[in-house]
């Protein structure tokens, strides 16, 4: 995909989304949103990786010694605009430091089960081996540097 065709989806997908602008961090390879800090001094924004099929919303909260990971949504997009697939959210005594890896799983697994209830609904059948590495492919393409 060109860098000209990951900006026409960010432009269309992401502020629509968010409400917010977003800036991309080519050393972490992520959009991010402007985010808030809350009254406790705790800075909460968004980190956004997409292809051309998916958007992946990790929803952070940095506090003073750690990045949490307060959910995380998946949106598909069909060229005109993103809808949400999947969402899971941690918080209160369930919160989650944030680690790449552990967000990257969650995330397939998360598409994963959407692909699975899809499938169920036209009444094909697919390993689910086959799914999970489906998800993972996808998922695998959002990690991918979309700018220089």
């Amino acid at each position: 995909m060109t860098n000209t065709a990951l900006q026409t989806i960010a432009t269309k997908a992401l502020p629509a989304l968010s409400g917010e602008q977003v800036t991309y961090n080519a050393a972490k390879n992520v959009f991010l949103s402007q985010g808030y800090t809350s009254a406790a001094g705790n800075m909460y924004y968004k980190a956004i990786r997409l292809s051309n099929r998916l958007v992946v919303y990790y929803d952070l909260g940095q506090g003073y010694a750690h990045t949490f990971l307060n959910g995380i949504k998946l949106f598909c997009f069909d060229g005109q605009k993103a809808q949400l697939i999947a969402q899971k959210y941690w918080g209160g005594c369930d919160y989650r430091i944030f680690n790449e890896q552990f967000a990257k799983e969650q995330s397939i697994l998360m598409l994963s089960s959407f692909l699975s209830g899809q499938l169920k609904t036209q009444g094909a059948h697919v390993s689910n081996q086959e799914i999970v590495s489906y998800a993972y492919n996808m998922i695998e393409e959002t990690h991918q540097k979309q700018l220089a």
